[in-house]
C-alpha cells in the first residue's frame, strides 16, 4: 500500500511538472513572436519588458535552446538601449548555454555579435577571435548565406578600419554583398550596401558611396526596419556632405529627423509606454490568477473522484491531503514572496528603461537636430549676397536658429544632464543648483560630502531625480526663498536631506494627493530599498530625509 501511494504521488508530480514545462514553452514562443514585432517598431523599452518575460518562461520550460535564445534576446535589448557592456555579458552567457547544448546556429550568432561589440570597443584581438570562431562554425555548412553576409560585413570593418588592411577589408565587403544576394535577404543586402558605401566614402569616392547608400535606404524601407533605415539615411547625408551637396545633405538629415520623430517621442510618449507596460503586466497577473483558480478547481475535482473511487484508501488519502495542504500553503507563501520581488524588479526595469529612453532622446536631440540647425545656419551664412532690405530677415533667421540650438540643448540637458553621466552626482547637482539660483526664484545651498569612488549610475540617477522632484515641488508650493540640500555617503549608507524655509504643509495630505510628484519620489526610494521621512507643519517649512544602503 505504501509503494502504491508513492507511485501515485510521483506520477502526479511528473504529470504536473511536464504540463507546466509545456505551458511555459508555449508562453515563451508567444513572447518571442511578440517581441520581434515590437522590435521592428523601434520600441526598445517595451522590447526589454517582453524579453524579460520570455527569459522567465524559458527558464521555467527547461528547454536549453530556448534559454540560450532568450539570453541573446536580452542582449539585443540592452544593445539597442546603448548598454553595450551589459549586452556583452548576456551574450557571453547565451553563448555558453548554446555551446553546452551543442546548438551551432545560436553559437555563431553569439560569436558574431560578441565580435561586433568588441569591434565597437576597439578590442581588436577579442573581436577577431570571436569572428573567426563564427566563421569556422559557418564553414561546416553549405548554406546560412544571410549569417555569412552579416559576419563578413563586420569582419570587413575590422580589417579595413582597425587593422588598416584595405585589400582584405574590401574583399570581405564584396563577400558580404555576394552572400546577401544568394540569401535573397533584404536586410542583410541593405547592411552590406551600407558597409560598401562607407568603404568608398572613406576612400574618397563619395559619388559611388551615394549609390550604395541609396540602395540601402530603399531596401531598409522595403523591409520596414526603422533602425536600419535611420542608419542608412544618416550615412547618405554624410556622403552628400563629402561631395559638397549641402542641400541634399540637409534634406537627408530632415528626412532622418522626421523618421526619428515618428519613432522616438518626447517624455510624454515614454510615460505612455510605461503605463501601457504596467497595464499589460496587471492584465497578465489577472490571467495567471484565473489560471491558478482553474487549476485548483481541477485538482479538487480530481481529488474528489480519487477519494470516491478508492474507498479502501481513505486513511491514506486523508494523510496525503494533510501533507498536500501544508505543502500548498508553504508554496503559496513562497509564491507571494516571489510575486512581491517580481513587482519590485519590474518597476525597477521600467524606471531604468525610462532613463535609457531619456538618454537616447537627449542624444538624438543633441546629435541630429543640433547638427541640422547648425547646417541650416551654415547655409544662411554661406549666402553670397542679398538685398539690403533682406539683411534684417537674414539676421532674424540666424538669431532664431541660435535660439533653437540653445533650446535644444536645454531640453537635452533636462532629459539627462551630460554632467551626471560623465562627472557624477556632485557636478550634476551643482549645475542644477546654479541654474535655479540664476533664476532668482530662490537660493539653493549645497553641502555634499562624498567619497573618492562614485556611486552606481542607477543610484546617481535616482538621487538626481529625487532632488529635482522635491525642489520643483518646493518652488511651486512652498513660497520659500532658500533651500538646503545635503548629500553624504560612506561605504555603507547614503544620506540625503532637503530642507526649505517655506510655508510648510500637512503631511497627511500626501496620501490623498492626486499628483504624481510624491508618488515618483516614494517609488524611487522604494526601488533603492531606502526609507523616506517627511517633517512639515503649516508655517514651519519642510524637511525631507532619505536614507538607503549603498
Amino acid at each position: 500500500m505504501r509503494k502504491l501511494y508513492v507511485h501515485i504521488v510521483l506520477a502526479l508530480l511528473l504529470f504536473t511538472g511536464s504540463m507546466a514545462a509545456v505551458c511555459a514553452q508555449d508562453k515563451y514562443e508567444t513572447y518571442v513572436h511578440t517581441g520581434d514585432s515590437v522590435f521592428r517598431k523601434g520600441d526598445y523599452a517595451a522590447y526589454m519588458k517582453i524579453a524579460t518575460d520570455a527569459l522567465r518562461y524559458a527558464e521555467a520550460s527547461g528547454n536549453c535552446v530556448s534559454l540560450s535564445r532568450a539570453h541573446l534576446k536580452m542582449a539585443s535589448a540592452y544593445y539597442f538601449l546603448q548598454e553595450k557592456n551589459t549586452s556583452l555579458q548576456w551574450m557571453l552567457t547565451g553563448r555558453k548555454i548554446a555551446v553546452d547544448c551543442h546548438t551551432d546556429s545560436l553559437t555563431w550568432i553569439a560569436d558574431r555579435q560578441i565580435g561586433a561589440i568588441y569591434f565597437e570597443q576597439s578590442k581588436d584581438d577579442s573581436c577577431l577571435y570571436y569572428l573567426k570562431e563564427a566563421e569556422q562554425l559557418l564553414n561546416k555548412t553549405d548554406s546560412n548565406y544571410a549569417e555569412r553576409s552579416y559576419l563578413y560585413a563586420i569582419l570587413g570593418e575590422l580589417k579595413y578600419r582597425h587593422l588598416k588592411d584595405t585589400a582584405n577589408g574590401k574583399q570581405c565587403f564584396d563577400k558580404a554583398l555576394a552572400y546577401a544576394i544568394k540569401a535573397n535577404d533584404t536586410i542583410k543586402l541593405a547592411f552590406a550596401n551600407v558597409k560598401l558605401g562607407s568603404f568608398y566614402n572613406s576612400e574618397g569616392q563619395c559619388r559611388r558611396a551615394i549609390g550604395y547608400y541609396q540602395q540601402a535606404v530603399s531596401l531598409y524601407r522595403a523591409a520596414k526596419l526603422p533602425e536600419g533605415l535611420m542608419y542608412a539615411i544618416h550615412m547618405l547625408a554624410w556622403a552628400y556632405s563629402e561631395c559638397g551637396e549641402a542641400k541634399l545633405s540637409y534634406e537627408a538629415m530632415l528626412s532622418l529627423k522626421n523618421l526619428r520623430d515618428s519613432i522616438f517621442k518626447d517624455e510624454t510618449a515614454i510615460k505612455t509606454a510605461e503605463y501601457r507596460t504596467l497595464y499589460e503586466t496587471e492584465k497578465k497577473e489577472r490571467e495567471n490568477l484565473l489560471l491558478q483558480k482553474q487549476n485548483a478547481e481541477k485538482e479538487r475535482k480530481a481529488q474528489t473522484i480519487l477519494i470516491s473511487s478508492i474507498a479502501g484508501f481513505l486513511l491514506l488519502i486523508a494523510a496525503f491531503w494533510v501533507i498536500y495542504t501544508r505543502y500548498k500553503h508553504r508554496k503559496k507563501a513562497e509564491m507571494d514572496e516571489r510575486i512581491a520581488l517580481q513587482q519590485k524588479l519590474r518597476f525597477k526595469a521600467v524606471m531604468e528603461a525610462e532613463e535609457k529612453e531619456r538618454v537616447r532622446i537627449a542624444r538624438e536631440l543633441h546629435d541630429s537636430l543640433g547638427q541640422m540647425l547648425s547646417a541650416a545656419k551654415m547655409n544662411i551664412s554661406a549666402m553670397d549676397s542679398y538685398h539690403q532690405d533682406e539683411a534684417k530677415l537674414v539676421n532674424n533667421a540666424t538669431k532664431l536658429i541660435d535660439d533653437s540650438v540653445k533650446e535644444v540643448r536645454n531640453i537635452s540637458h533636462n532629459l539627462m544632464p551630460a554632467s551626471l553621466m560623465e562627472k557624477g552626482i556632485e557636478t550634476a547637482l551643482n549645475e542644477l543648483a546654479a541654474k535655479i539660483n540664476d533664476t532668482g526664484l530662490l537660493q539653493i545651498d549645497l553641502l555634499i560630502s562624498t567619497g573618492e569612488q562614485r556611486l552606481d549610475s542607477s543610484a546617481e540617477i535616482a538621487i538626481y531625480r529625487i532632488v529635482q522632484e522635491v525642489v520643483n515641488n518646493m518652488i511651486k508650493h512652498s513660497k520659500a526663498n532658500r533651500v538646503e540640500v545635503m548629500l553624504d555617503y560612506n561605504a555603507e549608507k547614503v544620506y540625503l536631506s532637503i530642507k526649505d524655509n517655506g510655508v510648510g504643509f500637512d503631511t497627511a495630505n500626501i496620501e490623498t494627493s492626486t499628483g504624481i510628484g510624491w508618488r515618483n519620489i516614494f517609488s524611487r526610494v522604494y526601488m533603492m530599498n531606502g526609507d523616506v521621512q517627511i517633517q512639515s507643519q503649516p508655517g514651519r517649512g519642510t524637511l525631507v530625509n532619505i536614507e538607503f544602503a549603498k
